[in-house]
């Protein structure tokens, strides 16, 4: 099946629409996500719908959508059987599987609402989702995981957790989730008519400060906006995705699993981030939804291949990407044909398929989406062949807003506004989005929905545009997220950090320089990759003084200088403290969605901050402020 040549809609609420295929599932045919469940199963049932890796069977497994459906039912059967009513909450915490939608489907067909929980999350956390929701069962891999959850909170109003291994007793909360399978094989609960705008599933966010809050989001708020993907996500030949962000993520959801039911596609599932490079070379991956941090991996280890290169081989990989870029930017329509795109043909075989290997031969395209992409790593795999649609949403909307079209895809923009979806630029150039997406509001938290969601249905995104040319948005950063120096000279440290982490020996940095009269870095660097350059430098890596050294700071600012070489001069970050500590979800320095918490990591590192401020640099005035928060 070609691609169908993309058709630009009109501006805000409405869009030209091309014809959809015969196999989707229209927008008269389902209400809610239990119809366009049924209605998939109904019109495709020996179609392949799933593919896992059966870690005890060493094999890889297929699923058609009327398999799919047995295994919906018996969940149902054994919701049903642990008194899960319409209104109730049933959390989830297992990893990416067809398992973790069948739980899905089966709450939602019984008119309950599904919690996602992080299994790399704190337990902390996790009791916190579970006693804020109300949740009355939990299903989880492990019995381990759900003990943690309980030594830290009884979460009373929790009567049953079902679990796949590990122990579990006869009496207690605790069960065993095969055991309860197997008994309701042959039980077959009937499901409830599910009104459109029931609440199909609360979806926790944070951000990167504050409290998690749950997103009501409806039936018809996830279904709108999967439609609206749908639409704007060109079909491919075999449409084949990968899913590997985590499910308790709406974006995830939405633009993978309920847009794959609408357009018939195949999922297949990563059962951990560490099999994510083996699973794309290995998996006939057409369509790949990701966050930037798995572009940029790919874009780091590139770059290190080359680093081991002939220089005629760096060359050419770099004129590669030129004409690949060039060619790009011919068919989107914004240069002319130049004799070199003749070459083009020939280099994408022989060279842009061998740097693309990680990615698989079968990739068409990907989508970006959860925070920004930084342009070289975009304008690589752009050039190399791999369009890129960067998009943009967040939780409360649905989640998505934007994203780019394959023959109108401006990589330095996070797309166009999705058809259906109003947007308007507000005070201080807030971003405003108003739809059929838009969450119903917090889960009891009035207050905090009065705040987030204005008069006429506005929501207060908390992101700045820098502009809305003909529906496409183009985006600076948060609101509050801008750092003012004591020269008064303003900075904001996303993008910085973002340029930061396209160093190979840096995993995650976090700028700092409020009320301070230059900018800092704090780097989390992998021991693995710091210590040979430590030693280089002639420092001993096992002494921890080291890390703190002038020479390897000194190190890491030249390196820095030249990656930031395109920014302005109070832009540049001139203090550089280096830590082999990893950030995570663990220690509640990064978010579910893989962001950095600035101000915990700057509390964190408060007296590094302090170090590398308590000295100055010739010519460079005395600091007039102790504060290391980020404001």
């Amino acid at each position: 099946m070609p691609i169908p040549p993309h058709r630009r809609g009109a501006r805000t609420g409405w869009a030209v629409q091309t014809p959809r295929p015969e196999y989707w599932i229209g927008r008269d045919e389902a209400a809610t996500l239990c119809d366009l469940f049924a209605a998939r199963v109904a019109r495709t049932p020996d179609a392949l719908a799933y593919r896992f890796y059966s870690p005890r069977r060493h094999e890889w497994i297929s699923l058609s959508w009327a398999q799919v459906a047995a295994r919906v039912q018996r969940w149902q059967a054994v919701l049903a059987e642990a008194g899960v009513q319409p209104g109730d909450r049933v959390a989830i915490m297992l990893r990416n599987s067809p398992e973790w939608l069948c739980v899905d489907q089966a709450a939602m067909a019984l008119g309950a609402v599904t919690v996602g929980l992080f299994c790399a999350d704190t337990p902390a956390s996790n009791a916190h989702l579970i006693e804020d929701s109300g949740a009355r069962v939990l299903v989880a891999v492990k019995t381990r995981w759900v003990e943690r959850i309980l030594e830290v909170d009884t979460c009373e109003q929790l009567e049953t957790a079902l679990v796949f291994n590990g122990e579990v007793g006869e009496a207690g909360r605790i069960r065993g989730a095969e055991a309860a399978l197997a008994k309701a094989a042959e039980d077959h609960r009937a499901g409830i008519s599910v009104e459109a705008d029931a609440l199909a599933s609360l979806v926790y966010t944070s951000g990167s400060t504050g409290r998690a809050r749950g997103a009501m989001l409806t039936h018809a708020n996830l279904l709108f906006n999967a439609q609206a993907c749908a639409d704007a996500l060109p079909p491919v030949d075999e449409q084949h995705a990968l899913s590997y962000v985590p499910l308790p993520h709406s974006y995830e959801r939405v633009v993978n699993a309920y847009r794959a039911m609408i357009t018939g596609g195949v999922i297949t599932f990563c059962r951990h981030p560490r099999f994510l490079g083996l699973t794309l070379a290995r998996a006939p991956i057409t369509t790949l939804i990701g966050v930037p941090r798995v572009f940029e991996r790919f874009y780091i280890e590139l770059n290190r291949w080359l680093s081991r290169r002939r220089p005629f081989v760096r060359r050419l990989v770099a004129f590669t990407i030129s004409v690949g870029e060039s060619v790009f930017e011919r068919e989107q329509g914004r240069s002319r044909r130049r004799a070199r795109h003749l070459l083009w043909p020939f280099l994408r075989y022989f060279v842009a398929r061998r740097c693309l290997r990680l990615f698989g031969a079968d990739m068409q395209y990907a989508v970006c989406g959860a925070a920004a992409l930084p342009y070289p790593v975009a304008r690589t795999l752009v050039g190399l062949g791999v369009p890129v649609l960067q998009g943009y949403g967040l939780t409360e909307a649905g989640p998505v807003v934007s994203v780019n079209r394959l023959h109108d895809n401006a990589i330095d923009s996070v797309g166009i506004v999705l058809a259906g979806v109003e947007t308007k630029v507000g005070p201080d150039n807030e971003l405003l989005v108003r739809g059929a997406g838009v969450m119903r509001g917090y889960w009891q938290d009035e207050a905090a929905t009065r705040r987030t969601i204005s008069a006429g249905g506005w929501l207060h995104t908390g992101d700045k545009v820098s502009r809305l040319d003909k529906n496409r948005l183009y985006l600076t950063g948060r609101m509050k997220e801008v750092i003012v120096m004591t020269t008064g000279e303003k900075a904001s440290p996303e993008p910085l950090e973002e340029t930061l982490r396209l160093d190979e020996l840096v995993d995650r940095a976090v700028v700092v320089g409020e009320a301070r009269p230059v900018l800092a870095a704090i780097v989390s660097c992998p021991a693995d990759t710091l210590v040979p350059v430590m030693r280089r430098l002639g420092l001993d890596p096992n002494t921890p003084a080291s890390l703190s050294s002038a020479r390897l700071e000194n190190f890491f600012i030249a390196r820095f200088n030249q990656l930031l070489a395109g920014y302005p001069a109070h832009a540049q970050v001139r203090r550089v403290a280096i830590t082999t500590d990893r950030w995570s979800q663990g220690n509640d320095l990064v978010t579910a969605t893989d962001k950095t918490r600035r101000r915990r990591v700057a509390r964190c590192y408060a007296r590094d901050i302090a170090r590398l401020y308590g000295r100055r640099a010739p010519g460079e005035k005395a600091d007039v402020s102790q504060n290391t928060n980020l404001g």
